[in-house]
């Protein structure tokens, strides 16, 4: 019955845990869009719905694997050395390349990409630090230029 007459948005409508503390955000994103789509398709609500579930879904999907990801790290990574060596040089990257490196923490909450891009290019980023950070038993050991290079190019971070 109530079929193409209601759109749900906005914090209530994602069901992800709260790790990433986005949900505001992301309703101010769903709004924005919406609002858009609005100027697109005024009141041929049929349309509107689609575009707004074909526009919308990609980005909500990733929040919430982002999220998810982030509480597991908080729980089983915290003791992992490598993964510590990794915290410290996206820190150590993101003040000496102030503007131009971010986490994926900061991808998600300081910029404003979208989720799914903040997503794919995070795991890649951190997959390519992990590995860098493994290769060391100290922080002190890495040449922060070269891993700033590196990054750049096996993450693909100007894609």
């Amino acid at each position: 019955q109530h079929r193409g007459k209601m759109l749900l948005l906005g914090d209530a409508a994602h069901a992800i845990v709260p790790f990433y503390g986005q949900g505001m955000n992301c309703a101010f994103e769903d709004c924005t869009l919406l609002n858009r789509i609005l100027g697109d398709y005024g009141s041929d609500w049929e349309q509107v719905f689609a575009a707004y579930q074909a526009q919308r879904k990609r980005d909500t999907d990733a929040i919430a694997d982002l999220a998810l990801e982030n509480f597991i790290e908080m729980r089983d990574q915290v003791a992992d050395p490598v993964f510590l060596r990794k915290r410290k040089v996206e820190l150590l990257l993101e003040t000496k390349f102030a503007g131009q490196f971010f986490s994926k923490y900061a991808m998600v909450t300081f910029q404003r990409l979208p989720y799914s891009l903040a997503l794919e290019r995070g795991r890649r980023q951190d997959a390519v630090l992990m590995e860098i950070c493994a290769r060391v038993e100290r922080i002190e050991e890495l040449d922060l230029d070269a891993v700033y290079a590196e990054v750049r190019q096996r993450a693909a971070f100007d894609a």
